[in-house]
């Protein structure tokens, strides 16, 4: 640059020009500033304001209104003779809390209902089991003796099992007094299905216990039955099948 172009920066007009600049640039900083801390001021404001009628609110107050406004609607329809949707209104309100206070015990009830039932089949099976065992019957069959008992029993109010019919009646057993109780009912099963004992005298056969039973001994219903209910007992009778 030569000397004719260099800016003498000592010139009087050239330092009021560069300081105007300086001042217009820092003016403008100056009110942006200022406008930031003014929109603060104003949101603090109208936060506290708010937080104070938040804060002067009464809960309990603005229920009596609700309600208020609710009876003033009754009103009004009542001054307008419309007696009947007054009446309406009310009767459906109270039929929907019937009906929610219907669902909720009837939900209790049924959980009550169904813990109850299988806690009774629970003792019922520990009964049968337990006579099963004492009645000297098959380990492996305990499971479907205690199937078979399933419908056939109930417990009476000292917690005992005792034999029901089909209409939940209590079977009586051959004393004649008494109810038949599991020993008495699993005694019955020996007849039609002697499968559920030991073998008698170590012969291929199942039976009693107290005497041996071929193929021939048992009639084709008998045998599917078998066959179905204790496969393993099947074929050892089997073997006992003539050729």
């Amino acid at each position: 640059m030569s000397d004719d172009n260099k800016i003498d920066l000592e010139n009087p007009e050239v330092k009021a020009a560069i300081q105007a600049a300086v001042d217009e640039a820092v003016k403008g900083l100056k009110d942006k500033n200022a406008e930031l801390i003014n929109d603060k001021k104003q949101l603090k404001e109208e936060l506290g304001s708010l937080k104070s009628k938040v804060d002067g609110l009464d809960l309990d107050a603005i229920k009596v209104l609700l309600d208020k406004s609710f009876q003033d609607e009754e009103s009004k329809l009542i001054a307008e003779g419309k007696i009947e949707e007054v009446i309406q209104k009310r009767t459906e309100k109270m039929r929907q809390e019937h009906d929610k206070q219907v669902k909720t015990e009837k939900e209790r009830a049924d959980k009550a209902e169904n813990y109850a039932n299988k806690f009774r089949q629970s003792v019922i099976q520990g009964q049968i089991i337990q006579a099963a065992v004492e009645a000297g019957a098959l380990s492996e069959a305990s499971a479907d003796i205690a199937f078979l008992a399933q419908s056939q029993f109930s417990l009476d109010e000292n917690g005992k099992a005792v034999a029901i019919d089909s209409n939940g009646e209590i079977v009586i057993g051959k004393d004649g007094a008494t109810p038949v109780q599991p020993k008495e009912w699993i005694e019955s099963l020996r007849e039609n299905k002697p499968y559920f004992w030991p073998k008698a005298d170590g012969m291929g056969s199942p039976g009693s216990g107290k005497s041996t039973k071929k193929w021939s001994d048992y009639t084709e219903a008998e045998r599917a039955s078998l066959a179905r209910e204790n496969p393993n007992a099947f074929q050892q009778l089997l073997k006992t099948k003539e050729t």
